[in-house]
């Protein structure tokens, strides 16, 4: 039981950090919102030259919007895993008292009557348990399916660039850093989620030794 308390307050660690990690991501989302809105407007600026690159600004407008609510979901389930982490924390200890008990008064008259108890904080440890892993296993699923998503902003960067060329030269440095925004802020992202991810592929080789 040593080893798996020890697990627990590993991923409430864990579970801390890819919270920390994710709040960053908010702040990039924002950022990238801001790069979509400017973009519009100097589309709009520019007129019929620059429809192309028009049309591409609701796509980076729609990665933002959904980088922010998968940083934000995985974010609430990093907090839920954090207060669960510590429920689980509580129940282990609570039953290592109640087994060192029951062990102590073996030979006492009414030794039995302990046993419910000791039945019932196993049960509730090992649901808590259960209902731990499966939040944690939620996060790493989400947070690999946010970073094959944030390749999109690599694509979107790259037809930016595209479009850009189709405007006069006067207005391609402006859309040339629209694209350099895109992919700047995209790699931020997947640099803190990339760090999230790491938490649980060490953890998974501690594990493992």
């Amino acid at each position: 039981m040593s080893r798996k308390r020890t697990q627990v307050s590993q991923y409430y660690v864990i579970a801390a950090v890819v919270a920390a990690e994710l709040n960053h991501t908010l702040t990039y989302c924002k950022q990238i919102n801001l790069t979509a809105s400017n973009a519009q407007a100097a589309s709009s600026r520019v007129g019929n030259a620059a429809l192309g690159f028009k049309a591409l600004t609701g796509f980076i407008d729609d990665l933002a919007c959904y980088t922010m609510k998968a940083a934000t979901d995985i974010n609430n389930l990093a907090h839920k895993a954090s207060k669960l982490a510590a429920d689980t924390a509580r129940a282990a200890t609570a039953l290592k008292h109640f087994e060192k008990a029951k062990k102590n008064a073996h030979e006492a008259k009414f030794a039995s009557t302990i046993a419910p108890a000791v039945e019932k904080t196993s049960k509730n440890y090992q649901q808590l348990q259960h209902s731990f892993q499966h939040l944690i296993n939620q996060m790493e699923v989400q947070l690999h399916e946010l970073k094959r998503n944030l390749r999109t902003a690599n694509i979107l960067a790259s037809i930016c660039r595209i479009e850009a060329c189709r405007v006069d030269v006067a207005n391609q440095a402006t859309f040339n850093d629209v694209a350099n925004r895109v992919d700047n802020v995209a790699n931020l992202i997947r640099q803190r989620v990339d760090n999230a991810i790491a938490l649980f592929d060490g953890s998974s080789g501690q594990e493992a030794a």
